[in-house]
């Protein structure tokens, strides 16, 4: 299961990243089974086992990073099948449901992922507290003023979806702004390019950012004309992280190979 090269691993994952996309654009005519995503986080839980595998390490005996990091994407990779199911199966609207407990499982695990790693780069919580802060004040401003000027009387969602449609943007820009700090603090400490994965990840959080905002106005103003465009972003948003483990992956290869 992990002894695929380096380039072979490169050429399933591209492979199976175009196969996403494909079942994208084709989502029209098989219904819609949240395929895309259920694949591109697939693809992302494959490489952290992958991994975790090259680090030495197996599942029963792993570092809390890895713990976190794994815990986390089997949550969305879990959400997303079974967003899946909800919608392309019972036929029935995904949002909010069970699927969404998953979905917030994972960022949790992700911010204990991110607080772990801070014991190593050791960027001090404040810087975190006030770029997060700035960044959602924000987007809560574009979003107050959409919802409570321009259309608050034309909302169609529950209390919990307008709820959701505030919480999920906020984790995302958490995603962004710790990726671009440890980028740069590890482009200090560090004397591989390695950090480079920090800037792929910050993507991840851009990409979940929109999709996260767009799919919650069309839920609460009952918008369809998109033709599911968030499914996209988050379908990239799972690659690009899926790029960044492969980044730290090849770089765990180089640096056996010099050892």
């Amino acid at each position: 299961m992990f002894s695929l090269s380096l380039k072979s691993l490169i050429l399933v994952i591209v492979a199976f990243g175009i196969i996403s996309f494909l079942f994208y654009f084709a989502e029209s005519y098989l219904g819609y089974y949240n395929i895309p995503n259920i694949i591109s986080s697939g693809i992302v839980v494959y490489l952290i086992f992958f991994l975790i595998h090259r680090t030495g390490n197996t599942i029963l005996h792993m570092d809390r990073v890895q713990l976190f990091l794994l815990l986390s994407f089997l949550s969305w990779f879990s959400a997303e099948a079974m967003y899946g199911f909800y919608s392309g199966v019972l036929n029935t609207d995904p949002y909010p449901s069970i699927a969404d407990i998953f979905y917030l499982a994972g960022y949790v695990f992700f911010v204990l992922l991110l607080w772990s790693l801070n014991k190593t780069y050791k960027i001090e919580l404040s810087i975190f507290i006030s770029l997060l802060v700035t960044f959602s004040l924000i987007a809560f401003y574009v979003l107050y003023v959409s919802v409570f000027i321009f259309n608050v009387y034309s909302l169609s969602g529950s209390y919990l979806d307008f709820m959701l449609v505030f919480a999920y943007p906020i984790f995302d820009l958490l995603i962004l702004i710790s990726g671009v700090l440890y980028y740069f603090r590890e482009k200090e400490i560090s004397l591989n390019k390695g950090y480079l994965s920090w800037l792929l990840f910050s993507a991840c959080g851009f990409f979940f950012f929109l999709a996260d905002v767009i799919f919650g106005f069309d839920d609460l103003f009952g918008f369809t004309q998109d033709n599911h465009l968030f499914d996209l972003f988050f379908n990239i948003g799972y690659l690009m992280l899926g790029f960044a483990v492969l980044t730290r992956i090849s770089y765990l290869n180089i640096h056996s190979r010099n050892d």
